[in-house]
């Protein structure tokens, strides 16, 4: 059955009446109704092969935890070849594109009492001074592709039970005007007993498709026409690995925060991580990463090859890990009496008369 744009919209709009708590405010997420889904962070790789026109395009996202199922849809110049593959090569690049500085260890005696420690803890009282937010890894990723047509994925919607907000509808159908196609891509959380964390690592997502340049859509709408005032998108991390140093299709590009070369064996040692990702770039390269505001509109981002221009690389945040140590003071004061005690019975044995035996 056919659904002309006007329908749809009006489709997507019922759709997200039920999930009117949703706050999928920056990617295009399609949760379940009444299910809060936020994306905090998006890593992004664009691998641009120019010799056979073919681009692998690697999507991570960071979502706020949750223990049930919601859609990703991302959306492709051209039809893509998407799956699901390994953390691994993303944690490679991540490597290269933020270098560890080396650790600084630092030692700090904590005194403690084991007298005190057989009190109840206060109401209120934190185990640990340090706020540490735990982030959940391991979920999976089913991938459908949708073309570029409104019904395909307006069937994926109802066959998983997703909500799109009438802004998401109304972008997607902008995209798909322009000749853009659709991947739906099923996130599932792993199972796990109590509460779920904070933080959610969505799966690796690969996506093989032509393309004549680097390119993507980093134009993500809000959960509602009408964005909240104040609310910001979630970082984006956008690199571009190619034979060449690239820069922004735009009157003023940003610096890139990084540039180096890659030569072909570290490339093809990346590929293999992740079961051989469909990327057909196997050359010495040039990987670059640019610090990009999320453009309005289609958000529809383009690069070009631009002059050499020497390396950048990011200076590492310097690592200070603290190894807290607790001692006793039960300890310190018996080993402080064992020293007194000592000292006092070797200064009577030096006071007595020689030849004299004390026992």
């Amino acid at each position: 059955m056919y659904l002309r744009p006007r329908v749809w919209w009006f489709v997507g709009g019922v759709l997200a009446a039920f999930a009117a708590s949703t706050d999928a405010w920056s990617a295009v997420v399609a949760p379940a109704p009444g299910q809060v889904v936020e994306t905090l962070s998006e890593e992004v790789v664009l691998v641009f092969d120019p010799l056979t026109g073919q681009q692998t395009t690697l999507v991570q996202h960071v979502f706020t935890g949750t223990a049930t199922p919601f859609g990703l849809i991302v959306p492709t110049p051209r039809p893509a070849d998407a799956r699901s593959v390994s953390d691994r090569v993303m944690l490679a690049l991540d490597a290269a594109l933020h270098p560890k500085a080396k650790v600084h260890r630092v030692l700090d005696l904590n005194f403690t009492s084991w007298v005190g420690s057989c009190a109840l803890r206060e109401v209120g009282d934190l185990p640990d001074d340090s706020p540490r937010t735990p982030t959940l890894v391991g979920s999976g990723g089913e991938t459908t592709p949708l073309g570029n047509t409104a019904e395909p994925l307006h069937d994926w919607i109802l066959e998983n039970g997703f909500t799109l907000a009438p802004a998401q509808v109304v972008w997607l159908d902008e995209l798909r005007s322009r000749g853009w196609s659709l991947t739906g891509v099923v996130v599932r959380p792993p199972l796990m007993d109590g509460a779920p964390p904070e933080r959610l690592r969505g799966p690796l997502i690969a996506l093989a498709h032509e393309a004549e340049e680097p390119i993507y859509a980093a134009g993500h709408p809000p959960a509602a026409i009408d964005a909240q005032r104040g609310a910001r998108p979630p970082r984006l991390d956008l690199a571009v690995l190619t034979e060449w140093p690239v820069g922004l299709d735009a009157e003023q590009s940003p610096e890139p925060t990084y540039l180096d070369a890659l030569d072909g064996r570290e490339v093809a040692r990346v590929a293999q991580m992740g079961g051989e990702p469909r990327w057909s770039f196997r050359r010495d390269g040039t990987l670059t990463q640019f610090p990009i505001d999320r453009p309005e509109g289609p958000g529809i981002v383009r690069f070009i090859r631009v002059a050499p221009r020497p390396s950048i690389r990011p200076e590492p945040a310097p690592i200070t890990r603290v190894h807290r140590v607790g001692v006793p003071i039960e300890v310190l004061v018996f080993a402080f009496g064992a020293l007194v005690g000592g000292w006092l019975r070797w200064g009577r044995r030096r006071a007595e008369p020689p030849g004299r035996m004390s026992f």
